[in-house]
């Protein structure tokens, strides 16, 4: 979501030097933008944060920009004395944290959360044009992978049919697999099926639906291998998920299906992109269990998602 507001940070402001405080978890995302110089990480949850508050210190920066609305993640810069720390507003007492809150203009065409981040980096300006968010895959990442599919027919579809948010984000898995053995009957290609270790038994259903032609990685790449394989797939089919955005930042023409929450606000950023979708209703976040969420997403039948990556296939280029 922040790769287009900081790409345009850097473009406007030409030899600033950018770099990310973020999660050990998103360290391995980072190392796959030329964005940043340097990737600093937080403790996780409950260490010390003195570590972080060093390292911001050592480096004397000068601004700090906060991106999430927690007190967590504005407390290094605040302890570290960077003299300017500007974020969006929150709740007190983390906004005491801050030198400046920049609140979002909002208005029509501007529903998307990148432009949160465009309005925390340009106050004023209501900017709607940016350039999508973009990933650079390893070299060594794509050959590894690869040499994992090379007796696996083409064209290779990934699927994921896992989300970190829980079922209120998760098409079923049996529809999944209907959808996995029907691609392969039409195109004669291969499904790979990604996600984390804890998603690996949905991806072996799915895969094994697409037996002999399907294979499960499910837990069982790195991050910087995930986007790889993304990245060499013909289309993608997927939740709104973590796995969504990162195949959008790859280019993959994707098909991503969605419940009740809204795509206008957090969905994928690209031009190659499909939105399923049967609901009128419209949330930005949604419990990991919701009812309303799961029957919009059975409402998605497999023949539309099917037709729906043929149809990314067939325009793929």
């Amino acid at each position: 979501m922040s790769l287009p507001a900081l790409q345009a940070l850097r473009d406007h402001q030409a030899g600033t030097e950018l770099t990310v405080l973020t999660k050990p978890g998103l360290a391995p995302f980072w190392a796959l933008s030329s964005l940043p110089r340097r990737v600093l990480t937080l403790p996780a949850a409950g260490a010390s944060l003195r570590p972080a508050v060093r390292a911001l210190r050592e480096l004397d920066f000068q601004t700090a920009y906060v991106l999430p609305h927690s007190f967590r993640s504005a407390l290094p810069p605040f302890l570290a004395r960077i003299p300017r720390r500007i974020g969006l507003p929150g709740h007190f007492p983390r906004d005491f944290l801050l030198t400046e809150t920049r609140p979002p203009a909002g208005g029509p065409g501007r529903e998307h959360q990148i432009h949160e981040y465009l309005d925390l980096f340009f106050p004023g300006e209501n900017r709607r044009t940016f350039v999508p968010p973009r990933l650079d895959v390893p070299t060594a990442a794509r050959d590894h992978l690869r040499a994992q599919l090379a007796d696996l027919p083409r064209p290779w579809i990934s699927v994921l049919p896992g989300a970190a948010r829980g079922t209120s984000k998760q098409w079923p898995a049996e529809r999944y697999a209907e959808a996995a053995a029907a691609l392969v009957a039409q195109t004669g290609g291969s499904i790979v099926t990604l996600g984390t270790k804890s998603e690996h038994a949905p991806c072996q259903q799915v895969a094994a639906a697409a037996a002999p032609n399907g294979l499960n990685l499910a837990g069982a790449t790195t991050l910087a291998e995930l986007a790889a394989m993304l990245a060499l797939s013909a289309a993608v089919l997927c939740n709104d998920s973590g796995g969504m955005h990162l195949a959008a930042a790859v280019g993959t023409p994707l098909v991503a299906l969605f419940g009740i929450t809204d795509p206008a606000r957090t969905g994928p950023l690209g031009n190659r992109i499909r939105i399923l979708q049967h609901s009128d209703r419209r949330s930005r976040d949604v419990p990991r269990t919701s009812a309303a969420a799961q029957a919009a997403l059975r409402a998605i039948s497999v023949a539309e998602a099917v037709a729906a990556v043929a149809d990314a296939l067939g325009n793929a280029t």
